[in-house]
């Protein structure tokens, strides 16, 4: 009979088992969770809900896809082979989402001449005005859109020397981030508001020579959140449907904006048919994120955008846009016309 002080092996050896247990079926259930936040990625891609916490989620797929990939691996730890199965499955089908994102269409030679377009957020108009400018300057910019503009901005940026560098122009200033603009080397003509939004959204037509001309477009429709989700939408299906009848007059056509949308976003994606195509996806460019900007952490998601008709990106890249929340995008477009 063992004494009272000591420990009975079997029990010891129990506890330290079933401990075990509890352990690996903590880690199995992170690993099943991490899928099904993948799972559910890939789900809010396809489906385009009209839900603020959906809508919202399917800005970050990308990340979610990343959570899947993580429990990948742990379930590959815990060998649970049946999950894992269904696992890669979902992490694969998530991966072929994003995956035009990463193979360019752009052809090795392009004849023309390119328009070296700018877009950018300006944040209330709080950017600062003498690095903005010098932005445009040092990328030799031909067409600048802007959003979140103000009366105050269009001011400073002309102290800064955007008239000189720029010198057409189609604005609508406003306070508290409705105001939208277009600035121009080339001049501008037939500028209209592009139907009545929450916000100012834009378009002029840019002669760049020779009888040439191409339509610009400066986007900024409403975010889907603290607003309805229902107004998002709408916003975002009156913008598709805007942009069509612009670009059914035969002319290239270049859109610059702050979309509120990523390319998850079904929404968005319907934008990109009929020859509109986003200068990340026809670059091969990737997760190009501009938002936000002004944080410790790095940007999460890609809401700024330009996306072209009847014309090829043949340079994209991100830039700084100091003092604001988003980050910039440059591109290099090459306009198609009869014979090119």
């Amino acid at each position: 009979m063992p004494n009272s002080g000591e420990v009975d092996p079997a029990s010891t050896t129990s506890s330290v088992t079933g401990g075990r247990r509890i352990v690996r079926r903590a880690v199995y259930l992170a690993g099943a969770a991490a899928v099904g936040v993948a799972a559910l990625g890939v789900i809010v891609f396809y489906v385009g809900p009209e839900s603020n916490t959906l809508i919202i989620a399917s800005s970050f797929v990308p990340l979610m896809l990343g959570v899947g990939l993580l429990g990948l691996f742990v379930l590959a730890a815990t060998r649970s082979w049946r999950t894992l199965a269904v696992g890669v499955a979902v992490v694969l089908a998530g991966a072929f989402t994003q995956a035009p994102l990463f193979v360019s269409n752009t052809p090795d030679t392009v004849a023309g001449e390119g328009i070296r377009v700018m877009q950018a957020n300006i944040r209330l108009g709080e950017a600062d005005p003498d690095a903005l400018v010098e932005q445009v300057r040092s990328h030799s910019i031909d067409v600048l859109t802007l959003q979140e503009l103000t009366d105050s901005a269009v001011q400073q940026l002309d102290t800064h020397g955007l008239a000189a560098l720029l010198p057409y122009r189609f604005v609508e200033p406003k306070d508290g981030g409705g105001g939208t603009g277009i600035y121009s080397r080339f001049p501008l003509t037939e500028q209209e508001s592009l139907g009545r939004f929450a916000m100012s959204n834009l378009v002029a037509t840019a002669d760049i020579g020779d009888g040439r001309s191409v339509t610009v477009a400066s986007v900024h429709p409403m975010p889907p959140y603290p607003s309805p989700a229902w107004m998002w939408a709408s916003e975002m299906g009156k913008l598709n449907g805007l942009l069509h009848e612009q670009a059914a007059d035969g002319k290239p056509m270049i859109v610059g904006g702050d979309f509120n949308s990523t390319y998850s976003h079904s929404r968005f994606r319907a934008i990109l048919t009929d020859g509109f195509t986003d200068a990340a996806e026809q670059t091969g460019a990737g997760f190009v994120m501009t938002f936000p900007a002004d944080t410790w952490y790095p940007a999460l998601i890609g809401i700024d955008h330009i996306v072209t008709n009847r014309a090829t990106v043949t340079h994209f890249e991100r830039i700084e846009i100091e003092g604001s929340d988003h980050h910039g995008l440059v591109a290099t477009v090459t306009p198609h016309f009869d014979g090119t």
